[in-house]
């Protein structure tokens, strides 16, 4: 039998680069969607199809991906293993299954999954072409909705549903991350009250879920291997750990923790509505401004209707998409989340095979503005040792907190303070007083702080973080750096590799940078101070996964020091020490999002019974007018 001719179509496909171009204009028009019109194509013939198939024409694919699709995170974050033409088109095709899921609409625990996983992924990839695919075609801000409804709205058929922790979180992450001004503003009744609905009972009862990656009673992590019990935290359970397929790969990675979406949701709708609503028509009875308070010989700290105008009208979060840094894609700050989840999903994994940069030096440095929800303490203690008491029923107030952090770096020609034992045998490090030493006192010094532990009976240094400056130490530090180490003072990431037969290469972070332990001092400022009631902080940051963690204690208004340098703190467990009332001392504990700091804070005092706590975000301010 004579084999027929090809046609000098299929003969196109002896001239790769000449099919393979027609095969991508047709997928890549139009931008938006999986690329259908590659179908007839395919279909024209069977020498065509051999061609042009997924399995034997990879790169065509890997290129319709890089168009489509945001690949800079990618290729900044994993090694070329993970981007190579096979990973990237098997990749393209799993987006596209799970963006035509979103878009259909449907709901449902389990089956979610993946789409939740892929489209939580790719907007901490986005550079703008990934978040057009799931916002413009697949209209993932409804979807999201209403996958966090399905998962947190109280259903009869409740007790058949399975708890899902993983799906809500990535719901709650994924309504935030699509959140806008403009969206929130233009939401309807409805969808408002469904997300308020949804959000509230987890702000109430937020130590029932995930806020931290690792219990905030671990300060040195990971856990040696003779270490196999966990201290359990008092920020809630530990967040889960989850398996997936991407980029040609299994990923391990970190669920993302729950409460610090539900609060940002939560709060970005709220204030929105504040906008237009009045306010509280009692307010009349306080002094307008703080020289009417003065006047009328009204002591501080006291609020005035300048105050809670302040607050209610100004006093705003942030949303997720910020304005792009200069010199910098949008996807760029967005690294530390992904590190974050990437290398913090167990707590004793020492080689951390995709570890990255989780806090960037100088990230609280300035000033930070937000609010603290507070609930009524006897209810709130009622309701979470009766659960039948629903937490709509726990009322919440909210109070503003401003101050201004500083950052002090423990250098490698000095010894970081050591963590001290959590008191009364609990196990781990005393997450009470921030992992601080108790009794410790810390002097600001022109370029640092000198800090002396009485249990050691030492001083130790640490360097004052100046990201404003061109050498951010001071001189003598940033040259000793330099001749002793032949390392800068900036952080830095290098990829290294163990071999060739390794699926990662380490991504080796920070250690360039001579920083081996930050220390966070802060305060009030003077014009908030007069209105919400001074106080001081002192915290520190977790190495392993960026946890901030802040002692917040009042400050009697005769030990103000107006001179934010020259600021002394005494932390005690002394009651007779005159600088700070023993009462009112709370622990904030939280991760940077962006330019948000967010967490949950508790009350310090009381280690062997239920504590008062809620939930917190500060929020940088570009100014200081406010602080």
């Amino acid at each position: 039998m004579v084999q027929s001719p090809l046609s000098p179509f299929e003969r196109l496909a002896y001239d790769r680069p000449a099919l393979d171009l027609i095969a991508f204009y047709l997928a890549v028009d139009p931008f938006l969607g999986p690329p259908s019109n590659l179908v007839s194509l395919l279909l024209t013939s069977r020498t065509v199809y051999e061609h042009l198939c997924i399995k034997n024409n990879p790169h065509l694919y890997s290129e319709i991906f890089r168009y489509k699709f945001d690949a800079a995170a990618l290729d900044r974050r994993l090694s070329p293993s993970w981007t190579s033409a096979s990973c990237l088109a098997n990749e393209l095709r799993l987006r596209f299954v799970a963006l035509k899921y979103i878009r259909h609409g449907r709901v449902s625990v389990f089956p979610d999954r993946d789409a939740l996983w892929r489209s939580y992924l790719m907007m901490l990839e986005n550079d703008g072409r990934n978040e057009q695919h799931l916002c413009q075609w697949a209209n993932l801000p409804q979807w999201a909705l209403s996958a966090v409804a399905l998962r947190c709205l109280p259903r009869i058929d409740y007790e058949d549903c399975p708890p899902d922790p993983e799906g809500t979180s990535l719901a709650l992450w994924l309504l935030w991350m699509t959140s806008s001004p403009e969206r929130v503003r233009g939401e309807g009744r409805a969808p408002f009250n469904m997300a308020i609905s949804s959000v509230f009972p987890l702000l109430v009862r937020g130590y029932q879920y995930p806020s931290l990656l690792a219990p905030d009673t671990h300060f040195y992590l990971p856990l040696c291997e003779e270490h196999d019990t966990v201290t359990a935290g008092y920020s809630g359970p530990t967040t889960l750990a989850s398996t997936i397929h991407y980029c040609g790969h299994q990923l391990q990675l970190a669920v993302p923790p729950l409460t610090p979406a539900a609060l940002l949701n939560y709060l970005v709708r709220r204030e929105t509505r504040q906008n237009s609503a009045p306010l509280h028509p009692s307010l009349v009875d306080l002094p307008a401004t703080r020289e009417e308070a003065l006047a009328r010989g009204i002591a501080s700290p006291s609020l005035t209707q300048e105050d809670v105008a302040e607050f209610h009208y100004r006093t705003r979060t942030h949303f997720f998409n910020n304005p792009r840094e200069r010199g910098r894609s949008p996807s760029e700050p967005l690294d530390l989340e992904w590190f974050r989840l990437v290398s913090c999903h167990d707590l004793w994994d020492i080689e951390r095979p995709l570890r990255g940069i989780v806090y960037s030096l100088g990230t609280i440095v300035g000033n930070w503005c937000g609010r603290m929800i507070i609930p009524d303490t006897q209810v709130h203690i009622n309701a979470a040792v009766d659960n039948r008491i629903h937490p709509n029923t726990v009322p919440m107030v909210q109070e503003r907190v401003a101050c201004r952090f500083e950052e002090h770096h423990c250098l490698r020609f000095s010894e970081p303070l050591v963590a001290p034992p959590c008191p009364s045998g609990f196990g781990g490090e005393d997450i009470f007083n921030a992992w601080v030493p108790r009794n410790t006192r810390i002097r600001h010094e022109a370029n640092g702080v000198k800090i002396f532990d009485p249990s050691t009976g030492k001083d130790t240094w640490y360097e004052t973080y100046c990201p404003d400056r061109a050498q951010p130490y001071s001189a003598a530090a940033c040259q000793r750096l330099l001749n002793e180490y032949g390392m800068g003072w900036r952080s830095q990431s290098l990829f290294t590799s163990h071999g060739d037969d390794d699926e990662y290469e380490d991504y080796i972070e920070e250690t360039l940078s001579g920083v081996q332990d930050i220390i966070i001092t802060g305060e009030t400022g003077e014009k908030q101070g007069e209105a919400w009631g001074y106080y001081s902080y002192i915290g520190r940051v977790r190495r392993w996964d960026g946890l901030v963690v802040l002692l917040r204690m009042p400050v009697r208004s005769i030990f103000i020091s107006h001179n934010f340098p020259a600021f002394h703190v005494c932390i005690t467990d002394q009651a007779d020490k005159p600088a700070f009332d023993s009462s009112g001392c709370y622990i904030f504990k939280g991760y940077v999002h962006g330019q948000s700091l967010v967490g949950r804070w508790r009350d310090n005092v009381q280690m062997h019974r239920i504590g008062l706590e809620g939930a917190f975000v500060l929020c940088r301010q570009d100014d200081e007018g406010g602080v």
